[in-house]
């Protein structure tokens, strides 16, 4: 399977340009937080740019088993969202349900 793309040689290039900017900004979101869930949401980011990342790598060298890699990655990917969506339910506010609540008038 060969696919040609216009102006591929400047473009793709460019794109691995800004995934590799994307990748330094989540990176300083991991490092720097503020909070557990800003950097899980950080950690998935980053995958989906290394699938993104291999893509581009795939279609810049036209080996067609780097795009098998790439779809590994993204399944490895959506079932880390899935552990650290578990790990981190009920940890906001909003999860809580609100229960019975007591007045100073009521007692």
């Amino acid at each position: 399977m060969n696919v040609l793309l216009a102006g591929q040689y400047w473009v793709l290039h460019l794109a691995g340009g800004i995934l590799v900017v994307s990748m330094v900004l989540l990176m300083w979101r991991l490092l720097v937080g503020p909070s557990r869930p800003d950097r899980a949401v950080a950690m998935d980011a980053l995958t989906m740019i290394g699938v993104a990342g291999v893509t581009v790598l795939a279609l810049i060298t036209r080996q067609q088993v780097l795009l098998d890699v790439a779809i590994i990655l993204a399944i490895v990917s959506f079932l880390g969202s899935a552990a650290f969506a578990l790990l981190f339910r009920g940890a906001h506010s909003s999860d809580e349900q609100p229960g019975p609540q007591l007045h100073e008038d009521d007692i």
